[in-house]
C-alpha cells in the first residue's frame, strides 16, 4: 500500500509539471518571464514563442535562464537584460549546465533550464527515499514533507536555483564519511556555485570536526576547497561587471527579527481588515510553521547528525532575512529549505509526530495550489 502512495505522489508531481506544457510555448511557463521585461529580453529570444505573464515583472528564473545563453558573461547586453547581473551571475551552475546540455540553441537551452528543477526533484525523491526508507506511513510523511514543501515546489514552479543547490547539499551529506571527505567536498563546491548560501551547510556539516584537534585541519581544508571555486568565480564576476553592484545579496538580510515581525504585523493587519489573500493568510501560517520547525529541531538537539547541524545553522539565519524575502513568504521558505528538510527527517517518531508534522508543514497544500 505504501509503495502505491509513493507512486501516486510522484505521479501528482509529474501531472503538476505536465499541465505547464503548451504546444506553442513548451515548458517556458515554468521560467516565468514577465511582460515588463520583454523589451529588454535577450535578442536571441525576441522571436521565440515564450510564455509571458501579462503586466508582470516575472520572477528570478527569467534572469538565470538568460544567463544560460551566455554563461561566460561575455555579452555587453547582460547589464541591461539582467536585473542584478553580478548577484545572479554568482549562481552560475544551473545556467551553465543548461548552456552545455542545450548545445547553444536558445530554445533548447530554455527548456533544459526549465526542466533542471524537475530532474533535481526526481533525483532528490530517490535519494531521500533511500535515506528515510519506505517502511511505514511516518516515512512517507517525512518524504512528502520534504518534496512537496513550499520551498521545493516553488523552486520547480519558477525554475530557481534553490532545489538544485539542496540536491547537491543532500549528496554531500550522503557521501560525508570522515576522514575521507573528497566526494562530499566536491558536491559542496558544486552546491556553492549553484547558490552561495550552500556555504552555510558546508560549515555546518564539518562543524563537529572543527572542534576535534585530530580532524580540524582536514575539516578546514575541505571547507576551503568547497569554497575555492566559488571564490574564483566571484573574482571573475567582479572583473566582468565592473560597474555593477556586487552587494545585492546583502539586501536579503537585516537586523534579527526586524523583517519577520514587520511582516507578521502586516499579515495580521490585512487579515483583520478582511483581506484573506494567500500572501497574508499563508504568510502568517508560514511564519508559525518555520518557527515550529526550528523549535522541534532545537528541542531534540543531535550534534552528531549532519542534518541536525545543517538545519540548526539555517534556523539561525532565518531571523536575519529581510523584508525583501518575507514579503513573498515562499521566498523565505526557499531560503529555509534545508531547515524544512532537517525538520522532516529528524522529527521524533513518537505519539506527537503527526500533530508536529502537520503544524510544521501547513504550507504544503498552498504550495500545490500555487503550482496549478
Amino acid at each position: 500500500m505504501i509503495r502505491y502512495a509513493y507512486f501516486l505522489a510522484g505521479l501528482i508531481f509529474l501531472v503538476l509539471v505536465g499541465v505547464k506544457w503548451d504546444r506553442s510555448t513548451g515548458f517556458t511557463s515554468l521560467i516565468r518571464f514577465g511582460e515588463t521585461w520583454q523589451d529588454r529580453r535577450d535578442p536571441t529570444l525576441q522571436n521565440l514563442p515564450i510564455a509571458t505573464v501579462p503586466k508582470s515583472n516575472g520572477y528570478d528564473g527569467q534572469f538565470y535562464a538568460q544567463l544560460a545563453l551566455d554563461p561566460l558573461l561575455r555579452g555587453p547586453e547582460l547589464e541591461r537584460i539582467i536585473d542584478a547581473p553580478a548577484y545572479r551571475a554568482h549562481r552560475i551552475l544551473t545556467p551553465g549546465i543548461a548552456a552545455l546540455l542545450g548545445l547553444g540553441h536558445p530554445w533548447w537551452v530554455l527548456h533544459v533550464y526549465a526542466l533542471l528543477n524537475v530532474a533535481a526533484w526526481l533525483a532528490l525523491a530517490c535519494l531521500l527515499k533511500t535515506v528515510i526508507g519506505d517502511g511505514d506511513w511516518t516515512s512517507f510523511a517525512r518524504w512528502v514533507g520534504c518534496l512537496f514543501s513550499m520551498g521545493a515546489l516553488e523552486s520547480v514552479r519558477q525554475s530557481l536555483v534553490d532545489l538544485p543547490a539542496l540536491l547537491l547539499l543532500a549528496l554531500a551529506v550522503r557521501s560525508y564519511a570522515p576522514p575521507r571527505t573528497g566526494k562530499s567536498t566536491l558536491w559542496l563546491a558544486l552546491g556553492n556555485l549553484a547558490k552561495e548560501t550552500t556555504a552555510i551547510g558546508a560549515v555546518a556539516l564539518h562543524s563537529t570536526d572543527l572542534f576535534d584537534k585530530t580532524r580540524r585541519s582536514r575539516a578546514l581544508g575541505s571547507i576551503v576547497l568547497a569554497l575555492l571555486p566559488l571564490g574564483i568565480w566571484w573574482l571573475y564576476v567582479s572583473h566582468r561587471f565592473t560597474t555593477a553592484s556586487n552587494d545585492e545579496a546583502w539586501g536579503n538580510f537585516t537586523w534579527p527579527f526586524l523583517a519577520l515581525l514587520t511582516q507578521a504585523k502586516l499579515n495580521l493587519l490585512q487579515l483583520f481588515q478582511g483581506n484573506f489573500d494567500g500572501r497574508y493568510t499563508f504568510g502568517l501560517i508560514a511564519i508559525v510553521g518555520l518557527a515550529i520547525q526550528t523549535t522541534v529541531l532545537w528541542r531534540t538537539p543531535d550534534f552528531k547528525s549532519p542534518w541536525w547541524r545543517i538545519g540548526a545553522a539555517y534556523s539561525l539565519v532565518l531571523p536575519f532575512l529581510s523584508l525583501w524575502v518575507w514579503s513573498g513568504y515562499w521566498a523565505a521558505c526557499r531560503a529555509a529549505l534545508p531547515l524544512t528538510i532537517a525538520f522532516n527527517l529528524l522529527l521524533p517518531a513518537n505519539r506527537r509526530f503527526w500533530p508536529w508534522w502537520i503544524a510544521g508543514n501547513l504550507t504544503l497544500l498552498h504550495a500545490i495550489w500555487r503550482f496549478l
